[in-house]
């Protein structure tokens, strides 16, 4: 990120308590690292670590009931609007990796901020994940019946003021308290959650350009991948994809991974 990126952009890493000391050294000028603590609120307690299950972590709070670590990931993705100054949020998934220049102000078109939504609406029944779509549509209180876009990527963007307004909508249909919204439910996108406010609940919408052009170039799927197929990913991006994601439950060796991007940057001259 520190050779690639340019424009006017600082990064957070949040992480539970307990990891905090394995990422403190990365903090500068531009990079603060913080905890999870610091963006929900005070009652959101962190339980135990289950090193069993991947490593994830099982929190209790008095709103949003028992939630996994998946489920803390989305709603710390929607609290930490209301903790920074910055207008708009790029959320990068920490399995993905920077392999082309990418300047930030690209992100905004005459006052305007990305919008990540598939090409094509369709019913929730067909949507790729139909059950997270319709959570979503019944945390929102939208109708189940109709077409809707899809919202998922490895490099989503919001507008902060917008991820307020969604805060305000979610306490209002949840007797004063957002988090409320995730309470008892297991299959949830924060991502679909907003780009579905933004699209069909915002009156005069006017903050955000829509594109289906994908940033990331991301494998999906559990596959294992030699150095080989590694290197062709990376090499065949399309024009307006600067970063990759290979997801970490695709089983492939971390530091394969890390060899290969490094390799690829090198090539390309940026380190």
């Amino acid at each position: 990120m520190d050779v690639l990126l340019s424009g006017n952009w600082a990064h957070y890493i949040i992480v539970d308590r307990p990891h905090f000391d394995m990422f403190k050294h990365l903090q500068s000028q531009r990079r603060h690292v913080l905890v999870t603590e610091d963006v929900l609120p005070g009652n959101m307690r962190l339980l135990f670590h289950m090193p069993f299950v991947g490593g994830r972590s099982l929190w209790w709070s008095k709103s949003a009931g028992l939630s996994i670590g998946w489920h803390l990931q989305q709603m710390v993705k929607i609290g930490i609007a209301s903790k920074l100054n910055e207008d708009g949020l790029a959320y990068c998934d920490s399995d993905t990796f920077f392999l082309k220049p990418f300047d930030v102000a690209s992100l905004t078109r005459d006052n305007k901020f990305r919008l990540y939504r598939n090409l094509v609406a369709s019913e929730p029944s067909l949507a790729p994940n139909p059950s997270y779509t319709r959570a979503a549509l019944e945390m929102l209180g939208l109708p189940l019946e109709g077409k809707y876009h899809a919202y998922v990527d490895n490099f989503v963007t919001w507008r902060r003021k917008s991820v307020l307004e969604l805060q305000e909508h979610l306490g209002r249909k949840y007797n004063g308290e957002w988090r409320r919204a995730f309470r008892n439910r297991i299959k949830v996108s924060e991502y679909n959650l907003y780009g579905l406010y933004v699209d069909n609940l915002v009156i005069e919408e006017t903050d955000h350009f829509r594109t289906s052009q994908l940033h990331c170039k991301t494998k999906w799927h559990r596959e294992s991948m030699t150095e080989e197929q590694i290197q062709r990913f990376c090499e065949a991006l399309e024009p307006q994809q600067v970063m990759v994601g290979i997801q970490s439950f695709a089983g492939v060796d971390v530091g394969l991974l890390e060899q290969q991007f490094e390799a690829t940057l090198k090539a390309r001259r940026f380190t």
